[in-house]
């Protein structure tokens, strides 16, 4: 899975990779860097792996970016990527939405913002049982300039609230509604409530957020409590100064002055050169204000009040499904934005890839080749030419039948063998006779003779299967449990004053 991000950095220019990990799998993620043929092509960026200390597969994703290994290699803004994402929208449109929305304008005195990709589970992908989370966003302010059709801005809104589904039905469970404060109603007259989408774990974050994280160490999660957090401060009154974001955006007096002395610069740029006459597309008669006379002077009240600290937006991209423009016209294809993190998952989207047009094609995606040259394919075998992938060195025997399946490298499947709709992954052996539907094999497993496996068994990694066995919906071969510190972090519900005012029908 480690290619596709990859290749994804590599169409988007993105060069300075590193690739965090536990130790416990450091050494196989070098091994097949170096040895892998397609993680070790020259048109691939080359990632530096981290193994930090302190690193489990059950560490949380925020907690991740608290570990001082990784916070000395972030000396600027940051992307983050999963290392299970299929994405085929380009990462530069994504960069450039939020260099021109939330990056800021240098020398301004406004912070940078932040931005998420979300994509809806309900599609022709759909697999039943898929995570989802519960995101709010609110409508951003309709450009003066129309968007271009390639842009990215109809489709972008602001975070005001993110979570997930499971938290959002405990709090229904446990209040019998879900309250709404009255803060976030003023501040955004029209909200939009999400509960089929699905966190993309696509960020594009300042610089100050890694500031934002220290400051709150109960932070676990980066799409829960990162992102949710942040969302809220924009709008609830009181949690500015509880998250510690007074202190990030009120630095001490000297830096604020170097930083008054640059907008000072900044604004002397201004006065000499007239910007509004260097547009192209909209010029508009600015006409300087009368200057407002001074209010009178209170005895009484000689103290002005605190500006409220201006907290910048997290934006959210959220990709369309498929549509159509009218009745009679065939869906418009949108981008692929996908995880896969579950076997149906990837047995879904393997099918899918695999029907996708060799190359060229649209989709950046799609493979070269459907049969690889080095493949062996006896005669008198039948295998669907337009969504069937079979690897390098694999050996399909004869009175063969494959529809629908995709076939890894160095497999040997062996006589009167049917697949359909199944993965089945590199160095695997199926033996004579098989019937299998909708199954993953592991690799380096073997499917003993006669075998009839039915939809949605899987065949454990290094397993072999008995001669003649029958099922359906079973796993087949042991697997690794968890480490013992699962369920050990903090839990959400113990920040108690911050959840009771998240919580909260009205501002108090």
């Amino acid at each position: 899975m480690i290619w596709y991000p990859l290749d994804w950095c590599r169409r988007a220019n993105i060069t300075r990779i590193t690739l965090v990990t536990p130790t416990s799998s450091c050494k196989a993620i070098e091994d097949a860097l170096s040895r892998n043929p397609h993680l070790t092509s020259p048109e691939l960026p080359r990632p530096e792996v981290l193994a930090p200390s302190g690193l489990s597969q059950n560490t949380g994703t925020a907690e991740i970016l608290r570990l001082p290994d990784v916070q000395s290699i972030i000396t600027g803004h940051f992307l983050i990527l999963p290392c299970d994402l299929l994405c085929d929208l380009p990462g530069e449109r994504l960069l450039e939405t939020w260099m021109i929305h939330a990056a800021g304008m240098v020398g301004s005195s406004a912070a940078a913002g932040g931005l998420g990709v979300w994509y809806p589970t309900r599609s022709k992908l759909a697999v039943k049982g898929e995570e989802t989370n519960f995101l709010t966003t609110a409508q951003l302010p309709h450009p003066t300039v129309p968007s271009s059709p390639e842009s990215l801005r109809p489709n972008l809104s602001e975070v005001v609230y993110s979570s997930t589904t499971d938290t959002l039905n405990d709090i229904i469970k446990s209040q019998k509604a879900f309250p709404i404060r009255h803060g976030l109603l003023r501040k955004h007259g029209k909200i939009r409530m999400l509960t089929t989408t699905r966190d993309a774990h696509i960020y594009l974050f300042p610089y100050w957020t890694l500031d934002f994280i220290n400051q709150n160490p109960k932070f676990d999660s980066i799409s829960e409590d990162v992102v949710g957090w942040w969302a809220k401060a924009t709008w609830q009154d009181g949690l500015v100064p509880k998250l510690g974001l007074e202190h990030i955006f009120s630095p001490p007096s000297s830096q604020a002055k170097g930083n008054s002395e640059a907008n000072q610069s900044y604004n002397d740029i201004d006065q000499d050169v007239d910007i509004t006459s260097l547009s192209t597309t909209h010029i508009s008669n600015l006409l300087t204000p009368p200057p407002t006379p001074p209010a009178p002077s209170s005895p009484t009240n000689t103290t002005s009040p605190k500006p409220k600290t201006a907290i910048p937006p997290f934006l959210c991209y959220l990709h369309p499904a498929s549509s159509s423009s009218s009745s009679s016209s065939p869906p418009q294809q949108q981008p692929l934005i996908r995880r896969v993190d579950t076997i149906p998952l990837l047995l879904t989207l393997s099918l899918h890839l695999a029907s996708l047009p060799p190359s060229p094609s649209p989709s950046p995606l799609a493979t070269k080749q459907k049969i690889h040259p080095t493949a062996t394919i006896a005669p008198r075998t039948t295998i669907s030419a337009s969504d069937v992938l079979v690897g390098a060195n694999t050996t399909v025997n004869q009175f063969t039948t494959i529809k629908n399946s995709v076939v890894g490298a160095n497999c040997v499947v062996g006589p009167n063998v049917r697949l359909t709709r199944c993965v089945i992954m590199d160095d695997v052996e199926v033996g004579e006779r098989c019937q299998l539907t909708g199954c993953v094999v592991g690799w380096r497993s073997k499917v003993g003779k006669g075998c009839k496996l039915g939809e949605g068994s899987e065949v454990a990694p290094g397993y072999a299967v008995e001669e003649g066995v029958e099922g359906a919906g079973e796993l087949l071969g042991g697997f690794e449990g968890l480490d013992e510190d699962v369920g050990s972090g903090d839990e959400g519900g113990e920040d108690g004053d911050m959840e009771g005012d998240d919580t909260a029908p009205d501002d108090g």
